[in-house]
């Protein structure tokens, strides 16, 4: 057995490992040396110093033999960086509208006027908010189609019948009357101008938006994004530069198999690196599969080979080094998700008790108990985390009066306090 798979045996359990081998069709026992090139990358990486683009494209065409190199080193930076601890959120998923202007070719997520409610009452997100914060959850996950005020009339008629103009400004005003349900607003609302942006810090410890992917290309007719003004990639761009000047903490991330090359995917993780080297704000890189579901225009692309997403997880933790989160959502890697932990991942995403995610409804979120179960099998520990990480819980990044709200829920570590902690809450 090579040192390379001893190595990854004192991290991770024999059982583990097995079935990694198994699933990914990986054999222990080749005895091929590891190549000097890979061995340089990796030790550069160990070292804190950034892989570069070539150096990136060369890791996604190792072979298996080469692959346990690489992952071994994504697992010892990520120890370096976040110990063996696994985090995750506990939320509540909020759809506040599933009426979208954009014609996505993966999404199921989307409706037209009369296919279901125009958005959901000001009423029955709050009794969510209230039902959820019962449970335990601190995360109210608003989530919503793009803009769709710009492309039905009967949709602006009813954000008017409340009051308002836009789908953020009704955002904004729910997450203002979240919050005084003890459960904290992360929404992922789309393009979002620097107003906004400012009005959501009141009440949101972090935003989200996905990059998905970098590449103009996928707005070309026949691509996933053709006919998708708001994944124009440079807008979604400039958004989380905004959000950056802001210092609002930030979830991003990249879509995977949605017809994108492999350089596209690496063009994609370091657009994100450089963002975060300028403003110091993402607080979590997402690396999400592609699952096709019938009825989409791509509902017979396939989802994207185990072996190509554990080889751009473990790449990415190379590209971002040991500090950033990086997580794989475990709900649409319902059998695999534990082996993602041999790539460096560092986050288990949300799970909900209470909402099922209507982004991919056909994915249940992973049970706790077996998150647990697998945590304690693989020597980490499973900490609960708000959507704000602790390491971004501060003044820099928090104004004064939520960061005093958040405090009240987090132990000295920046994890969610345990309940004998937090019942003096108010």
């Amino acid at each position: 057995m090579s040192t390379t798979i001893s190595q990854l045996e004192n991290l991770y359990s024999q059982q583990t490992l097995s079935t990694f081998f198994d699933i990914s069709g990986l054999h222990s026992d080749s005895g091929e040396s590891i190549s000097s090139s890979l061995e340089s990358i990796c030790q550069k990486a160990e070292n804190g110093i950034t892989i570069n683009r070539d150096e990136a494209l060369y890791l996604n065409e190792l072979d298996y033999n080469n692959l346990l190199r690489l992952l071994l080193s994504a697992s010892e930076i990520r120890n370096k960086g976040k110990g063996k601890t696994l985090s995750f959120s506990k939320n509540v998923f909020v759809p506040v509208t599933r009426l979208c202007r954009d014609k996505c070719g993966y999404c199921t997520f989307k409706i037209e006027p009369g296919e279901g409610e125009l958005l959901i009452p000001p009423d029955e997100v709050l009794e969510i908010a209230r039902k959820g914060a019962q449970l335990g959850c601190t995360e109210l996950l608003f989530v919503t189609g793009d803009k769709p005020e710009l492309k039905y009339k009967v949709y602006r008629e009813a954000l008017n019948e409340l009051g308002f103009n836009t789908t953020a400004q009704y955002l904004i005003d729910l997450s203002e009357k979240g919050l005084k349900e003890n459960i904290f607003p992360h929404t992922n609302l789309g393009l979002a101008n620097t107003e906004e942006l400012e009005q959501f810090r009141q009440t949101n410890p972090s935003m989200g938006l996905m990059l998905e992917n970098i590449s103009d290309r996928l707005l070309y007719n026949g691509q996933a994004h053709h006919g998708c003004p708001d994944k124009v990639p440079k807008l979604r761009m400039k958004t989380m530069e905004l959000a950056g000047e802001l210092n609002i903490p930030w979830t991003s991330g990249i879509l995977v198999g949605i017809g994108e090359t492999c350089e596209e995917r690496i063009d994609s993780l370091f657009a994100l690196k450089r963002l975060n080297d300028e403003y110091g704000h993402i607080q979590e890189i997402i690396i999400q599969n592609f699952s096709p579901k019938v009825g989409i225009r791509m509902e017979n692309q396939p989802s994207p080979e185990f072996i190509e997403m554990i080889k751009i997880v473990a790449i990415s933790r190379l590209i971002f080094g040991e500090q950033m989160n990086i997580q794989v959502p475990p709900n649409l890697n319902l059998e695999t998700y534990p082996y993602f932990t041999l790539a460096g991942i560092n986050d288990l995403g949300g799970v909900s008790p209470l909402t099922i995610d209507y982004v991919n409804p056909e994915a249940p979120w992973p049970q706790l108990d077996k998150m647990q179960q697998m945590c304690e099998e693989n020597g980490f520990e499973l900490k609960e985390r708000l959507p704000v990480y602790p390491e971004f819980i501060n003044d820099k990044y928090i104004n004064k009066e939520l960061l005093h709200v958040v405090s009240n829920f987090v132990d000295d570590t920046g994890f969610v306090a345990q309940q004998e902690e937090t019942d003096g809450r108010n």
